[in-house]
């Protein structure tokens, strides 16, 4: 079935970035809606609140039901860390900060 997983990898990913309020989601998602990969950004917000968030994504995504998430189950958390990127403000080297989000792929149920 080498042809099926050559087709999944060259199907599209459509990605949209909305900002609601104190987060930001962005979504990628395949031609036939039923792949989405899901973060949710909020530099503010608690692990619990995005991963609420998240999860309220997710169902507006996915109005059938959840197949799967991916990976192990429920999303990926990662807090407020220094990125790779170094930034110089007034001289001083800073790290480029990365907001803290959760991440997942979901595997909705066809409608």
């Amino acid at each position: 079935s080498t042809m099926k997983s050559a087709l999944f990898l060259t199907s599209i990913f459509f990605s949209l970035v909305c900002v609601a309020g104190d987060v930001e989601f962005m979504v990628s998602s395949n031609e036939q809606g039923t792949v989405h990969l899901v973060t949710v950004f909020g530099s503010e917000l608690s692990e619990a609140d995005l991963t609420k968030r998240w999860n309220e994504k997710v169902q507006s995504l996915c109005p059938a039901g959840v197949i799967k998430i991916e990976p192990s189950d429920k999303p990926l958390f990662r807090p407020k860390s220094c990125g790779d990127a170094l930034e110089v403000i007034d001289g001083k080297q800073k790290c480029e900060e990365i907001q803290a989000h959760v991440f997942g792929k979901v595997i909705c149920n066809a409608t």
